[in-house]
């Protein structure tokens, strides 16, 4: 089998090339049809970019779902802590460089 890009000739067996490693053979991700050219399945059709793309968006999803559903929010007293400390930490910042700069 002859690479596309580089012109080497590679075995049957390799899905890649030996020397510029493009791909000689890809897999349809829906049906697992062997195939020669990339882009569109040859035996069911599917759009190897638009599968993709919907795997990507489905996990996507499940990811927001997931996160909706944990429902962990921080219980307000930590709110009403915590929020002064950066405050503190920056007008303390301030105040020392006004008094190293005098």
């Amino acid at each position: 089998m002859q690479c596309p890009k580089c012109k080497t000739e590679n075995s049957e067996t390799v899905t890649y090339c030996v020397r510029c490693h493009t791909p000689l053979k890809y897999t349809c991700p829906a049906c697992k049809h062997v195939q020669l050219q990339g882009g569109k399945c040859e035996k069911c059709g599917v759009d190897f970019a638009k599968y993709a793309a919907m795997l990507v968006f489905q996990a996507k999803d499940a990811a927001k779902e997931e996160r909706a559903s944990s429902g962990w929010k921080p219980p307000i007293w930590a709110h009403v802590l915590f929020f002064p400390i950066p405050l503190v930490i920056q007008l303390t910042m301030y105040f020392v460089r006004k008094a190293k700069s005098k």
